[in-house]
């Protein structure tokens, strides 16, 4: 066990037993919606909110991808998905219910004897079912099926589930170090809600409303001032999980059991306008703030609100590196617009970009503006693409130190929190192509892709080798003509985005939120052809002007620094690149005028992805981040004045 990250995760943060008595039956489970058939799930819409998007989800059956990279690294985790054997992810949970077990266990931090084993079942889980609500994969769903019957018969008799035992909440109780059990048991949960959400599963909704009944009798005489000091271990997203069970159920002690969860010393001051992230953990807290978006959804308080947009733009504007990604060398935040001092091989852990993902979601759905969408673009293309080898393993950190490299776990004894996310992220790849407005269909991302809207009788099929292509083109399927507006984003990065219908140019003109809106009678054939023309950027660290990173469109583009050194087992199982196992590199140099120019880079007129330097004192070549591998590499520079 790594002791830093056990340290980091389990008692030093800033950042909750009774046992629960008799269950209460079943009853009333029908939902607004089914969440199977029209995805009510993609954010357990059903009819308890208080406050609705104002743009939602397709559901995630109704959208798939096609031939692409993001098709390819969906396909990757698929097969490693089904690569993973149920008994093996089963067996600490087995033991700690008392029954016996013969399969191998999995290593790492799935380790028999690792204080946070288990949670990677929670992530498979909800992998498992986003993947199926992705591909309609069948075999894929009677596996994780199989492994939800499997954990109930785990479920200890007051609801309590997990692969390590109730003493460890002993431990927390009692203020010892203890490595984050509700962070494992969120997890847990989560899979569980995501199972019943996605895949119709009843008996994983029955094993969650008990989980959570625990969940809620374990804090409740817990006074104030001894949750505080319990909310000092990472709880992960508690919040968020219960929030999410009251939408499904209605049970009202799920919505209190999440306002109950609210870690109050780091929501205050947000929720003042104040930023004081320095020194908390990263991904210990974005998960809180997402059960704030969720909570202000249900509830109408303005309080939560606050919390969620201020934080966003707090982190996208002050701690977030080229990538859009954020967290330091401590996994943790340093003072506002000081990431210039804190550059090194455990940068960008890959959990906080996920979640900060699935934040940007929610903010969109209240308020859809093109600017959310350029940031979860960033995300996608610089931090989740490029994260997942040609095996299907996954990173821990992105390098932000010059002279890094990208590094990979193994199938069976990685299990990094990274490696959950990994999981979920590369089986969700379709939750945010499109959304849909009032009579309209918002096109957020430029992945090839079709959408089927059965209440339009109409089908979009997006034709995009985007971003090897700077183009795009959405053809229109319909049974009849049908009015609708069809809303395209137009990207910060492509100031120059011209669009038209037919072989036709349109003179749309990008709207108040950022997205050229063709509104029109569309017939079966109509084509939408999209120019997205790239240009070379500069890209200053916020408080660093001195140094300095090369966009080109969305891409972050990556300084080739060789491969000297670097050995197979520098690149595959370590949570992160070993820097001092290789001779130190330094920020690369580039000499410019006081211009904004980027007249030293030029892309190759071969009209692929690849860019050298200029008239510079040394020569680099330079590609897109996502596709750099098994070399090293600096996605900053300083500059030089001439």
């Amino acid at each position: 066990m790594n002791e830093k990250r056990f340290t980091r995760r389990g008692f030093l943060q800033t950042s909750t037993a009774v046992a629960a008595g008799a269950l209460m039956p079943l009853k009333n489970w029908a939902l607004a919606q089914d969440p199977v058939v029209n995805g009510a799930a993609a954010n357990n819409h059903t009819g308890y909110e208080k406050v609705g998007w104002k743009a939602k989800p397709f559901p995630m059956t109704q959208v798939r991808l096609k031939s692409g990279p993001l098709k390819e690294m969906q396909e990757r985790n698929r097969v490693y998905l089904f690569m993973l054997p149920n008994d093996r992810l089963l067996h600490s949970f087995r033991l700690t219910a008392g029954k016996s077990s013969t399969a191998q266990p999995l290593g790492g931090w799935e380790a028999p004897d690792g204080e946070l084993r288990g949670h990677f079942i929670g992530h498979y889980l909800s992998a498992c079912a986003l993947m199926y609500a992705s591909t309609g994969d069948e075999a894929l769903r009677t596996k994780a099926e199989a492994l939800v019957a499997g954990l109930a018969e785990c479920q200890q008799e007051n609801g309590y589930l997990s692969a390590y035992p109730e003493t460890f909440y002993d431990r927390l109780k009692n203020y010892q170090p203890v490595w984050a059990p509700f962070y494992t048991y969120h997890k847990i949960l989560a899979g569980h809600l995501d199972m019943y959400t996605h895949c119709g599963s009843q008996s994983a909704l029955w094993t969650a409303r008990r989980m959570a009944d625990w969940a809620i009798e374990w804090v409740k005489p817990l006074s104030d001032e001894q949750l505080a000091k319990v909310q000092l271990t990472e709880h992960g997203g508690m919040n968020e999980a219960l929030f999410n069970l009251y939408a499904l159920t209605g049970e009202k002690k799920y919505l209190d059991g999440g306002l109950r969860f609210e870690h109050k010393d780091f929501f205050n001051p947000l929720a003042a306008r104040e930023d004081k992230l320095a020194n908390h953990h990263t991904n210990t807290n974005i998960p809180k703030v997402i059960g704030a978006a969720r909570g202000y959804e249900l509830t109408g308080d303005e309080r939560y609100k606050t919390i969620a947009e201020f934080f966003w733009q707090t982190v996208v504007e002050h701690h977030a590196w080229a990538t859009g990604a954020t967290s330091n060398g401590d996994e943790g935040w340093s003072e506002p617009d000081t990431l210039g001092t804190h550059m090194a091989g455990s940068g960008q852990e890959c959990c906080t970009s996920y979640n900060m993902m699935k934040l940007t979601r929610h903010l969109f759905g209240w308020n859809p503006e093109a600017r959310r969408m350029d940031y979860f673009e960033k995300l996608l293309w610089n931090v989740r693409a490029g994260t997942q080898n040609e095996e299907g393993m996954f990173m821990y950190y992105v390098p932000t130190a010059a002279g890094g490299w990208k590094t990979f776990g193994t199938p069976t004894d990685s299990f990094w929190c990274c490696y959950g996310t990994g999981v979920e992220e590369y089986a969700k790849l379709v939750d945010t192509i499109y959304f849909q407005g009032e009579d309209s269909v918002y096109v957020n991302q430029y992945i090839a892709s079709e959408l089927n809207w059965p209440e339009k009788r109409v089908r979009l099929v997006q034709e995009t080798s985007f971003p090897e292509e700077q183009r795009t083109a959405i053809v229109v399927h319909a049974e009849k003509p049908v009015e609708f507006a069809l809303k395209v984003r137009a990207p910060h990065w492509a100031p120059g985005i011209a669009v038209s219908v037919n072989g036709r140019a349109e003179h749309a003109v990008a709207g108040a939120d950022g997205y050229l809106a063709l509104n029109r009678t569309w017939k079966s054939g109509d084509r939408v052809e999209i120019s997205l023309p790239m240009t070379l950027r500069e890209e200053s660290l916020p408080g660093s002007p001195e140094i300095a990173s090369v966009a080109y469109g969305p891409l972050v583009l990556a300084a080739g620094m060789g491969r000297d050194g670097l050995r197979s087992e520098l690149i595959i199982g370590p949570e992160g690149p070993k820097l001092e196992a290789l001779a130190p590199l330094s920020l690369p140099e580039f000499e410019t005028a006081k211009s904004a120019s980027v007249a030293w880079v030029k892309k190759s007129e071969d009209g692929e992805l690849r860019f050298e330097t200029v008239n510079q004192a040394q020569e680099f070549k330079l590609k897109p981040l996502y596709q750099t591998m098994d070399e090293r590499y600096s996605v900053y520079w300083k500059r030089v004045r001439g």
